[in-house]
């Protein structure tokens, strides 16, 4: 009994644990922290240059869909990088730190510069459903493109079972759209934190 109590208690420690843990993943760090007191960031436009999704290339994926599913692809991508810097600034601004969005020219000391390599769009169907994916890659850098932090992101968001109750938002995660914007918020709220574990460790 006391044994069970114990594997228990060390089982909810490190759940506890492991939820209060980053959410990314490191790939490499300015040392000594170049960002301490840093309250301004510019933030360019998400760049999907070879971009997967599930295990094709983009244009291998879209070459078979119709022109529709074209229009709603683009469409998606806008929405992505819309909805993840929506939830940025906004994280952000929480956290005292600045991120104005850039298309290239800025005055800011340093430069947020995200890239989706992988996308999943999961799918819902009535007996069974898979969680969308979005991994993101984000780089700080310099000005001119000196990269100071590599980081990696990563978000999954399952489709709720469908009732008569469905709220919008419940209903919009049932397509793939609507499933990667929330995924685009999600990540968007993790870079904030990041960036403030960075400014004021």
């Amino acid at each position: 009994m006391h044994r069970r109590s114990f594997i228990a208690a060390a089982l909810l420690g490190f759940a506890a644990l492991a939820g209060c843990g980053p959410r990314w993943r490191v790939v490499t760090q300015a040392s000594p922290d170049t960002f301490v007191g840093q309250r301004y960031f510019a933030l360019m436009p998400i760049d999907y240059v070879g971009l997967f999704i599930l295990d094709q290339r983009e244009d291998q994926y879209l070459a078979g869909k119709d022109a529709d599913d074209h229009q709603r692809f683009v469409a998606d991508k806008e929405s992505i990088n819309e909805e993840f810097t929506k939830a940025l600034v906004a994280a952000a601004q929480e956290e005292g730190i600045e991120v104005a969005p850039s298309d290239g020219h800025t005055s800011a000391p340093f430069v947020i510069k995200p890239y989706v390599g992988y996308m999943n769009p999961g799918f819902y169907a009535v007996v069974s459903s898979a969680p969308s994916q979005i991994r993101l890659t984000l780089r700080l850098t310099t000005p001119d493109g000196r990269v100071l932090d590599e980081i990696q992101f990563s978000s999954r968001t399952a489709s709720p079972i469908p009732n008569t109750n469905l709220s919008s938002a419940d209903a919009d995660k049932l397509k793939p759209g609507g499933r990667w914007r929330e995924d685009a918020r999600v990540i968007g709220a993790y870079v904030a934190r990041y960036l403030a574990s960075r400014v004021s460790p």
